[in-house]
């Protein structure tokens, strides 16, 4: 094998990133993940070092899902995507003292999102777009499913909580 051309560069990338809030039952949703986690094997096992559900968990959850519907309309009426999507995954998450996130993204989804369930001082990081949220209850994100994220460690003994997903693209069948 000959390599004859090697070219290593950055290009600029449209993206997107929205914040906002929800108006949500918190404590239903906090109950679902400790009820989620006990029997998950994904809990220190995937880019969250602390506990997590099953990544589908809350697909059938019909509260999540009148969440979901509010948030698909904002994707929409902003046109933040020019594809047909749909749901991918939607996992619960709890992070204790000394638990964190390691920096990754979501590909191969097109859009990513996190709604957070009570306020903390854990910050996500969103390093390519010089972007720090603090979790607030209710307070959601969506964004670019190849931006880079990540949390530092938990230094205060309370848990965070959150739920992240995914929407991928919707193909027609051929």
């Amino acid at each position: 094998m000959e390599i004859q051309k090697e070219i290593k560069s950055k290009i600029e990338r449209d993206y997107f990133f929205i914040e906002g809030m929800l108006d949500l039952d918190a404590k239903y949703f906090i109950n679902k993940i400790e009820e989620g986690i006990k029997d998950s094997p994904l809990s220190y096992k995937t880019n969250v070092k602390g506990q997590h559900t099953s990544w589908t968990f809350f697909l059938k959850d019909e509260k999540f899902h009148i969440i979901l519907l509010k948030l698909i309309d904002c994707i929409e009426e902003l046109k933040l995507v020019s594809h047909k999507f749909r749901i991918r995954d939607a996992w619960g998450l709890k992070e204790g003292f000394g638990e964190h996130t390691q920096q990754h993204d979501h590909l191969p989804a097109l859009i990513s999102g996190i709604i957070y369930l009570n306020n903390h001082s854990q910050k996500l990081y969103l390093p390519d777009i010089k972007t720090e949220i603090i979790p607030q209850c209710g307070k959601f994100i969506l964004f670019s499913s190849f931006l880079n994220h990540y949390t530092k460690r938990n230094i205060i003994n309370e848990n965070k909580y959150a739920i992240s997903f995914n929407f991928q693209y919707e193909f027609m069948d051929s």
